[in-house]
């Protein structure tokens, strides 16, 4: 047996016994075992236990994961309960000759309002803005311009001009201006693009409603949409959505530019709308509620069509519009998202406690290099 100890053994092991230093046996090419110590045997038999960087990671995994869920959680009531809050149950079947009289007391002003950016209508809408003029001949029309809108908004609500300059596309001015002018006013509001065949029998509508009504157009895959919109004054909805508009446009402002569709939509649009309406709807006593209608396109095809010539959408829109309209593939690539995410951040932190928490000393440094310095020698 050749004793091949390296020349730092003796200040390693000053003081201990040879015996504790395991021989090598050149016969066998192999440190004998019977040296080894029943410390070290326990220790090769004991199950590993995780790392402390291991824990830290899980932990900070379902961190985020339960932050996550916690601001989409208005996103994930609306979807879990867009049935139950949304189904359209407002019929407008073509029943004139059994209305009854007209009522005396009216609750929804007999007022139309559509928006444009002057007075002087694009070609593409003379005719449809002609359709609903001749359709509600009767009542009083209003058409909102940027300059007639900051004027009334400087005037009733002077608090909100600074956002309504500020907003990062016009669609957001139209989209807030028609919640305040209906607030305000009361009435129907229709855009631009929607061609009346005959007006909504709103006294129908009023016939067994409550002092305030309000009636939305459902839209896919969940909510309501602002493109169509009935209501008596000084509604509560529409007074929870101008109160909701400044911190909505705070979320979206930042990266507006960046993703346009999410943020029109968000910040002042249909989604906008319809997390507002969301939460109104959880507060009332029973559902349906009421004071707030719901009615899907199929019953208003006889009063109104929808031209559709989204002006506003850019190249997003049709990618998150195909998205929205199929629930589990956008379900499926949110969840591959956040896995690609975590998984990275988990990378990028390991890497980061290998090199700060796992750096050999020094000492133990220079005592592995002389050790092969030694090796090469031999």
């Amino acid at each position: 047996m050749i004793d091949i100890r390296p020349p730092y053994y003796n200040l390693l092991f000053q003081g201990r016994s040879t015996n504790s230093y395991k021989s090598y046996d050149e016969e066998r090419l192999s440190w004998s075992a019977e040296h080894v110590s029943r410390e070290q045997r326990r220790k090769a038999m004991r199950i590993k236990r995780p790392r402390k960087s291991t824990i830290f990671l899980l932990l900070l995994d379902v961190m985020l994961i339960w932050l996550l869920i916690h601001d989409l959680e208005p996103l994930i009531t609306l979807l879990r309960r867009n049935e139950e809050l949304f189904k359209p149950q407002v019929t407008l079947s073509d029943l004139e000759d059994t209305w009854p009289e007209m009522n005396t007391s009216s609750h929804i002003p007999r007022i139309l309002h559509q928006t444009a950016a002057t007075n002087t209508i694009p070609d593409k809408w003379v005719k449809s803005q002609a359709s609903c003029k001749e359709a509600y001949g009767d009542f009083e029309y209003k058409l909102w311009t940027d300059e007639s809108t900051r004027a009334f908004l400087s005037v009733h609500y002077p608090w909100f001009v600074d956002i309504w300059d500020n907003y990062a596309f016009p669609i957001q001015r139209a989209d807030s201006l028609r919640y305040f002018v209906l607030y305000h006013y009361g009435g129907i509001y229709l855009d631009m693009d929607t061609w009346c065949n005959k007006s909504i029998p709103i006294d129908k509508l009023e016939r067994d409603v409550v002092t305030e009504y309000a009636l939305f157009k459902s839209t896919l895959p969940t909510g309501v949409t602002n493109d169509f919109m009935i209501t008596s004054a000084n509604h509560p909805v529409y007074a929870a959505a101008i109160a909701k508009l400044p911190s909505y446009n705070s979320i979206t402002r930042a990266w507006a530019r960046w993703q346009p569709y999410c943020a029109i939509m968000i910040s002042a649009g249909p989604m906008f709308l319809t997390m507002v309406a969301k939460v109104y709807l959880l507060k009332q006593a029973s559902l349906p509620s009421p004071t707030l209608g719901v009615v899907n396109q199929t019953e208003l095809t006889p009063y109104i069509t929808d031209l559709e010539s989204s002006s506003w959408h850019r190249a997003d829109a049709k990618v998150l519009m195909w998205l929205g309209s199929r629930p589990w593939t956008w379900f499926s690539v949110g969840a591959i998202g956040v896995s690609v995410v975590l998984y990275i951040l988990n990378r990028m932190l390991m890497m980061a406690f290998e090199y700060l928490l796992c750096k050999v000393p020094r000492g133990i440094g220079n005592l592995k290099r002389a050790k092969g310095s030694w090796k090469t020698k031999l």
